[in-house]
């Protein structure tokens, strides 16, 4: 197919009323095929309007309610921050193959939209996660220092430039949340505890303002700082979702930013975790969350993982060739315990967890558990080679591209553990790795040793 290249022209026009605003965003496009796709995402409700475009390139949408605020448009696989205003005219051209190149702007909202499509704003990055204390916060403070210089020089209006300088304070410092996780392992120091310096920092750029919940920046900044804050005077390894639950209840007096967090923290516990050990967490969440929309896909998520409790019977069973060709069911291991380990041989923490799943096998070889590795490699041949190559041992099972076993698991990364008991029944829909001390407890607990 040949390139597309495509000007989409975006008008922005205001139609008053005595009750509300309605902004008309008109679209063309040329050279259209059925692959474009226009998607706005408006910062203060998070509501996405897709934009229909037909085959002559033309679309329109109207938005009601519409304040001045930074709007997210997603373009095919391209994505740009835009700052739309309904009281200004704005028109956007851009080369389709690539958004940010020769990208122009003509209208009232021109300068300001120039000014976020240009490249000279920085933050840090997870490479200056290796630096020491004093050099990040340093570091932090220049590159804030400068890009605020960037936005002075365009010359802005005053209101905006107001806004965009708090926006530009969480796009900065973004990582420097992260740096109490991410120090351990870049600056080789398994054993780093943030001194008082780096929590006054993070204090002084962390606000506690449900406003400020309008700019993705800040959303995407302030669960990381809170996730420091809940575990201050510890290593990284005692960090918990259950210890940033309790911190959030105990320490958030605003109570649109703890019902933010408390979704973020508790939502995300049990999409990846499931429901097993999570009732004082889902305590929480009922306490502090009161969207009804959240609620309803916390609801649907719950749902999902019910039938993946502890004590229900497996979700689903499996029957799949092994390395030789043989094919094992679920049935065939029945009698003993079953950790089952789905991976891949393109997946690095799969690989990484390999020595001590070994060490597992060899430890508890002729004891009444079976360990079976599920590959779900495309590329039967490759993984074929890595089982003989690297000898691994247990029962090597080739899934291939049937996601029945990890659809029924609700498995969406890999590695992912099971534990099925001598019946087939969950111990665990996602029990810890080979490598965590408490897999060893926990077989040694079940075997009686």
């Amino acid at each position: 197919m040949r390139n597309l290249k495509s000007i989409m022209v975006l008008s922005l026009a205001l139609s008053t009323c005595t009750i509300t605003e309605a902004a008309k965003l008109t679209f063309k496009v040329t050279n259209p095929n059925d692959k474009v796709k226009v998607v706005l995402t408006f910062s203060q409700s998070g509501e996405q309007k897709e934009v229909a475009i037909d085959a002559a390139g033309n679309g329109s949408i109207e938005v009601t309610a519409f304040t001045p605020q930074y709007v997210t448009m997603q373009y095919t696989r391209g994505r740009r921050t835009l700052y739309l205003d309904p009281n200004q005219n704005l028109t956007l051209s851009f080369d389709s193959d690539n958004m940010w190149r020769n990208t122009t702007f003509e209208g009232e909202g021109a300068a300001i939209n120039n000014y976020l499509g240009g490249k000279a704003l920085n933050s840090l990055g997870m490479p200056d996660m290796k630096m020491q204390e004093a050099t990040i916060i340093h570091r932090g403070d220049s590159l804030f220092a400068a890009n605020c210089q960037v936005l002075e020089a365009a010359q802005l209006p005053a209101e905006f430039t107001a806004q965009e300088k708090v926006r530009l304070l969480y796009y900065t410092y973004y990582y420097f949340a992260h740096y109490a996780m991410y120090h351990p392992h870049y600056g080789k120091d398994e054993n780093y505890i943030p001194s008082e310096a780096y929590y006054n920092k993070l204090k002084e750029i962390t606000s506690i303002d449900a406003k400020l919940l309008a700019l993705k920046e800040y959303k995407s900044f302030l669960p990381s700082a809170i996730e420091a804050f809940s575990n201050k005077g510890k290593t990284v390894a005692s960090s918990s979702t259950e210890q940033c639950v309790k911190y959030i209840d105990a320490e958030i007096k605003d109570a649109k930013v703890a019902e933010f967090l408390i979704d973020e923290f508790v939502y995300n516990y049990v999409d990846n975790n499931g429901l097993d050990e999570a009732d004082e967490l889902i305590t929480m969440f009922r306490k502090h969350v009161k969207n009804t929309k959240s609620i309803n896909k916390f609801n649907t998520l719950c749902s999902k993982w019910e039938k993946l409790r502890a004590g229900n019977p497996s979700a689903a069973t499996f029957s799949y060739p092994d390395i030789n060709g043989k094919t094992v069911s679920m049935a065939d291991l029945k009698g003993k315990y079953i950790y089952i380990d789905v991976w891949a041989t393109w997946c690095g923490p799969c690989r990484g967890e390999l020595p001590s799943l070994k060490e597992l096998e060899e430890k508890y070889a002729g004891k009444d558990i079976h360990f079976v590795s599920m590959s779900c490699d495309k590329n039967k041949k490759a993984w074929e080679d890595m089982v003989k190559k690297d000898d691994l041992k247990g029962i090597q099972l080739h899934m291939g591209t049937d996601k029945t076993f990890m659809d029924a698991y609700l498995i969406n990364g890999i590695p992912r553990f099971i534990l099925l008991d001598r019946d087939g029944k969950i111990i665990s829909a996602n029990m810890t790795r080979p490598s965590d001390p408490k897999t060893a407890e926990k077989f040694n607990e079940l075997l009686g040793l």
